[in-house]
């Protein structure tokens, strides 16, 4: 829920306020107070603020408050909902009395009387009240008092003078102070709920080092490794160690990311410790290690692709308001222990089997069992009303669906998980945990989860329009093309600065709407930068035309620069109508991307400005240190390229 409060995600918040958290009279206070507006004036606004307000009256009325619901549901002419709230909470006569009002008659003052002060030791609740308790040496009572006025933070000095750091941990968590929570938890001996409050300290705190520091301590004694951790410690690693004991820090993050098998994020603090300190012992030699270990070697990925049977996923029928469903066509996912030391053993000559040639991937159908639980009419986990299905593949139907509790259409997409492998299990729980940690207005957007009959459901917004890829089959202007990759760059640099790697950029995994809004689709195959994901090493996934050098061979290790690499592939198809490489064999086809240098954009698109051509040529460039260092620059570029030769 923070989260969603940090990236501006106001109704996502609110929907995790009242929905999982179980506080929906905080989630329609956080909606009225987002609206800017008082309740009586909420019929003029938007059509967005609107649906906001709508949504804040839902839960308000859930809540109780049905002053406020009332007021919001009259001024958005929802006076039937007004009625149907009062007539639920036992007030006939103001049921009544509204039911009576023409529209303009409604009075904004209060429908019901409000409830006496709750009294604490005899006296009136009150701030007053409660520092008098506090003054007298009452704590325990100005404890109760200051919890009941929301004033956690003096609630917790209360416990605090009480001895009950536990107590006082959890109220400084509830007053959103989070490293005197943390400080409190370690007293109370609760290192791993220390943990996560320190975790929760924002960097513009002047005590985020404090915390950064103490946080890579806990998680080394621990051995803790998560996405919210490594989140959490970006901006202090990325601004490296300022001193010698901040260097002793880094050392221990640096061994942490090791022995969790995370090459990439420890290099990256190896390296800042060298800034500090060139000579550190042992951080230049393990580095080297570790630039040993991550380097790509061609050798090795035409071994591992020549005893792996892929799978290549057969092509889905268009969906006319999502696009494919996200993650199956043309993506292939293996993995297989044994391959990594049989291609050690052909590297080193020891091999005694001959080598096979894999001519073409073997094409692996998955079942397509009808979803006859699901119809159009259906109301599923008593929420969501379908409305018709409006695309069908071999995992999943997805069906334009009408949220009877926050009113608002949706789609739903059901899978048939139950003859499903337990990899596409675990692809699809991926899937839901990266997207809805990804809020940009260019990355879909995931809401709910459930499972209905046996089946798991996700529920996401409703898109019109269709796929890049089906974009591209119709000619595009030079600038709106410029434009799509540009969004494309900005979700991605989302994503990235979230610590994820897509790892399957193609124009297939772009939807862009009927307003011309690209957004990015299919996380099933990501990687977190700090979470073991579904593949490890001996595994390949991805595209094959768009796969990046270091992916063919180092999979489970590469890093954002492989998204720049595919996105480069996606910027020459778009401005060529062919990719850079293709053959009718697989293993050919990777070890082109591994070995040979793309045809100039230009030799088969004259008009392509040289600009272009530089920028697509540098996001192809085999090195990935010789790429774009990030979607951010790629962008900029792009831009810059946009404007000069704009129409």
């Amino acid at each position: 829920m923070k989260l969603f409060l940090e990236a501006g995600a106001t109704e996502d918040a609110a929907r995790v306020l009242g929905g999982p958290l179980k506080r929906p009279r905080d989630a329609g206070q956080l909606l009225l107070e987002s609206l800017g507006v008082q309740p009586s004036q909420a019929g003029q606004l938007d059509s967005g603020g609107k649906k906001r307000a709508l949504m804040a009256a839902i839960f308000l009325g859930k809540a109780g408050e049905n002053e406020l619901a009332v007021q919001l549901f009259m001024a958005l002419g929802e006076q039937g909902r007004a009625v149907e709230l009062l007539q639920r909470s036992g007030d006939t006569a103001g049921a009544a009395r509204l039911s009576s009002m023409r529209p303009g008659q409604f009075e904004t003052g209060p429908i019901l009387s409000k409830a006496p002060a709750t009294a604490v030791g005899g006296q009136a609740l009150s701030v007053l009240s409660a520092q008098k308790l506090e003054e007298q040496g009452k704590w325990q009572l100005a404890l109760e008092s200051y919890a009941q006025l929301k004033r956690f933070g003096d609630a917790a000095r209360m416990a605090t003078a009480l001895k009950k750091p536990a107590d006082a941990a959890q109220l400084y968590a509830e007053g959103g102070l989070p490293f005197e929570s943390a400080e409190c938890y370690l007293e109370a001996g609760d290192t791993g709920k220390a943990l996560d409050n320190l975790c929760r300290v924002p960097k513009e705190d002047p005590r985020y080092r404090t915390a950064a520091a103490r946080a890579v301590r806990l998680a080394t004694n621990l051995g803790v490794l998560d996405f919210r951790l490594e989140h959490f410690l970006g901006p202090y690693v990325k601004s490296g160690a300022r001193d010698a004991e901040e260097l002793a820090v880094f050392d221990l993050l640096a061994r942490l990311y090791i022995s969790r098998g995370y090459p990439e994020n420890a290099r990256e603090v190896l390296q800042k410790m060298l800034d500090l300190q060139p000579g550190h012992a042992g951080a230049r030699e393990r580095l080297s290690d570790l630039d040993a270990e991550i380097r790509p070697s061609a050798m090795v990925a035409r071994q591992v692709l020549e005893h792996a049977d892929l799978h290549r996923r057969k092509s889905l029928p268009d969906l006319p308001d999502l696009g494919d469903l996200p993650g199956m066509e043309a993506t292939m996912m293996r993995h297989d222990p044994e391959l990594v030391a049989q291609a050690a053993q052909r590297v080193a000559g020891t091999a005694t089997q001959p080598e096979e040639v894999l001519a073409e991937a073997e094409v692996i159908v998955e079942p397509e069992q009808p979803i006859d639980k699901f119809a159009a009419g259906s109301t599923i986990a008593s929420r969501y009303r379908l409305e018709a299905q409006i695309g069908k593949g071999g995992m999943a139907a997805v069906f334009r669906a009408w949220d009877l509790e926050l009113e608002e259409q949706v789609a739903l997409k059901v899978f048939n998980l139950e003859q499903t492998s337990d990899v596409a299990v675990a692809r699809f729980k991926q899937e839901l945990k990266l997207s809805r940690q990804l809020i940009h207005p260019n990355i879909i957007r995931l809401y709910d989860i459930g499972m209905h009959h046996g089946h798991r459901y996700i529920s996401m917004e409703l898109l019109t329009g269709q796929s890049l890829k089906d974009r591209m089959a119709r000619s595009i202007d030079f600038r709106t093309a410029i434009g799509y990759l540009v969004q494309a760059c900005h979700g991605l640099q989302a994503a990235h600065d979230a610590g994820v790697v897509h790892r399957d950029v193609k124009p297939d995994n772009f939807f862009v709407t009927n307003d011309g809004v690209l957004k990015v689709m299919d996380f099933g195959i990501a990687k977190q930068h700090a979470t073991p994901g579904v593949t490890v090493a001996g595994s390949i996934a991805g595209t094959p035309m768009y796969m990046s050098p270091e992916q063919i061979s180092s999979f489970s290790t590469v890093t954002h620069l492989t998204d720049v690499y595919a996105l480069g592939v996606c910027a020459y198809e778009l401005f060529t109508g062919k990719v850079p490489f293709n053959h009718p064999e697989l293993v050919p086809l990777l070890m082109m991307h591994v070995n040979n240098a793309p045809q100039p954009p230009r030799a088969r698109n004259p008009g392509i400005p040289l600009e272009l051509e530089a920028v697509i040529l540098k996001a192809l460039a085999k090195d990935p240190r010789q790429r774009f260092h990030s979607c951010r620059e790629m962008s900029e570029a792009l831009v810059t390229i946009r404007d000069r030769y704009a129409a």
